[in-house]
C-alpha cells in the first residue's frame, strides 16, 4: 500500500515559505482507483510527487510497501514501482519512434534485448497503441501521446500508476480515450491508480475521491458521497459533475430523483 503519515511539505524556507501540504494522513491500498480532486494550488502536484520521491517531505513520512520515500536507498525501488504520467506528454517523449520511447525505460533498467521487446509489445498492446509502434510520436494527436506515455511507464511493469492531470492539455476525445485506459489498467490488470484531476466528472469515475483544500484532506469518500452536498463541493471550489448538477437543480423543482446521480447515463435512466 501507499501511506501517508502527518505529511508536510513546504517550498521555499523563512519568509517566503509556502505550506503546500498540512499534516496530511492517507493510505492507498493495492488495487485502488483513488482520484484526487482539488482546485489549482490545492496540494495535488505535490502530492504526486511526494509518492514517488520526486519531492522528500518536509516534515512526516511517505512509505511504499513499507519503502520510505525520504530513504534515499529505497528510492530507485520506489521509482520502479510507482510509475508517472504527467500533464504534457511532449515533456515525456523523448525518441523518434514510438517503439523507441517505451523501450527506454526498461533498457535504463537494464532488461535483456529479448525481454525489452515483449515488454514494449505487451505495453503497446495494453493501451491499444501496437500498429503505431513505428510511428513519429509527435504527428500523433493529444490522445495517442498521452498513450505512449502511459506505455513507457507500463513498460516498467509498475505496481502503481500516478496520472498528474494527465488530460488536462487534451481536448474531450483525447480525455475520453485516457480515461478509458486508467480505468481499463485498474479493472483489468489490476493497477493502483492514482488520478489526480480538478474535473469532477473525471474524479465521478474513480472508486474513491480525496479532495484537497488548501493543502489539507477536506473530504474522502465515494464519488457519490463527495458528490452528494452540491453547496460543499461548491464552497470547496471543485464543483460536481454537471449530471449531479442538473439533478441537484431537478430535485429542488420538486421532482423526485435519486441523489446519487452522477453521470449523464444515470440521469437519462433516472428520467426515463
Amino acid at each position: 500500500m501507499i501511506k501517508f503519515k502527518n505529511v508536510s511539505f513546504d517550498y521555499g524556507d523563512d519568509e517566503n515559505k509556502i505550506n503546500a501540504l498540512k499534516d496530511i494522513s492517507l493510505t492507498i491500498e493495492d488495487g485502488e482507483f483513488v482520484a484526487i480532486l482539488g482546485h489549482n494550488g490545492s496540494g495535488k502536484s505535490t502530492l504526486a510527487r511526494l509518492i514517488n520521491g520526486l519531492l522528500a517531505p518536509s516534515h512526516g513520512e511517505g512509505l511504499v510497501d513499507g519503502s520510505s520515500t525520504v530513504d534515499s536507498s529505497a528510492v530507485w525501488r520506489i521509482r520502479q514501482q510507482v510509475g508517472m504520467v504527467f500533464q504534457n506528454p511532449d515533456n515525456q517523449i523523448i525518441a523518434s519512434r514510438v517503439e523507441e520511447d517505451v523501450a527506454f525505460g526498461p533498457e535504463n533498467l537494464g532488461c535483456e534485448p529479448a525481454k525489452i521487446r515483449a515488454r514494449v509489445d505487451e505495453a503497446l498492446a495494453v493501451v491499444g497503441m501496437r500498429e503505431l509502434a513505428h510511428s513519429d510520436p509527435h504527428l500523433l494527436s493529444g490522445g495517442q501521446k498521452q498513450r505512449v506515455a502511459i506505455a513507457g511507464a507500463l513498460a516498467m511493469k509498475p505496481k502503481y500508476l500516478v496520472f498528474d492531470e494527465a488530460t488536462s492539455m487534451l481536448d474531450p476525445k483525447g480525455r475520453e480515450e485516457i480515461v478509458a485506459t486508467t480505468r481499463r489498467l485498474n479493472s483489468d490488470y489490476g493497477i493502483t491508480i492514482i488520478f489526480i484531476t480538478h474535473i469532477p466528472e473525471e474524479a465521478a469515475l474513480a472508486g474513491r475521491v480525496v479532495v484537497l483544500s488548501g493543502g489539507t484532506i477536506a473530504m474522502d469518500g465515494t464519488p457519490q458521497a463527495v458528490f452528494s452536498d452540491v453547496d460543499a463541493a461548491a464552497a470547496l471550489g471543485i464543483g460536481v459533475p454537471k449530471a449531479r448538477l442538473l439533478a441537484h437543480g431537478l430535485e429542488r423543482a420538486g421532482i423526485d430523483i435519486p441523489g446519487s446521480i452522477l453521470t449523464v447515463d444515470d440521469l437519462v435512466a433516472a428520467l426515463c
